[in-house]
């Protein structure tokens, strides 16, 4: 398990969202309502699969209650407005991998706070990954998006290492 509370999560989260804002990127902080853990940061953005085709992607970094770290889930839709089935999913994020290695990466499940399936990277062994920096980073959040987001095509400018909240203590 991980050593993150939800309200770390918060923090570290609207400390992301600050950066974010600074250089101009598009995340934004959704909020279901007041009750905890119901708040997540979300991106979208365009990419453009092996095949040439448009998708829009959609992201969430979502705090794990039972896991206790950052967990990012996605949505991928054709320009038609189809949802991207499992199988599309790995051939336009991840077409390298083999199918054993992708179950235990990629997987389909309910987003904790809206209830509905999205595809996430599986959690249980984030807090391991994280901690392998040796000093705990000021912003895991940031520190998780930079490291997981790449696996989806979810890359940041590389100015969110330079600011004072991605440093290490």
């Amino acid at each position: 398990m991980g050593d993150m509370s939800w309200n770390d999560f918060l923090r570290q989260a609207k400390q992301f969202l600050d950066i974010s804002q600074r250089l101009g990127d598009s995340w934004m902080l959704q909020e279901k309502d007041s009750n905890e853990p119901n708040a997540f940061l979300k991106f979208s953005q365009k990419i453009k699969s092996k095949s040439g085709e448009l998708i829009n992607v959609e992201y969430h970094v979502v705090y794990s209650v039972s896991y206790q770290v950052p967990m990012l889930f996605f949505q991928a839709h054709r320009s038609d407005g189809s949802l991207l089935d499992l199988d599309a999913t790995w051939q336009c994020f991840m077409p390298d991998s083999k199918a054993s290695e992708l179950y235990q990466i990629l997987t389909q499940m309910d987003h904790p706070v809206l209830f509905k399936p999205f595809m996430a990277l599986h959690p249980c062994r984030t807090a391991e990954v994280l901690k392998q920096f040796g000093q705990p980073s000021n912003n895991q959040v940031l520190t998780f998006i930079s490291l997981y987001g790449p696996q989806v095509q979810l890359n940041l400018q590389n100015a969110y290492g330079l600011s004072p909240h991605s440093t290490y203590t």
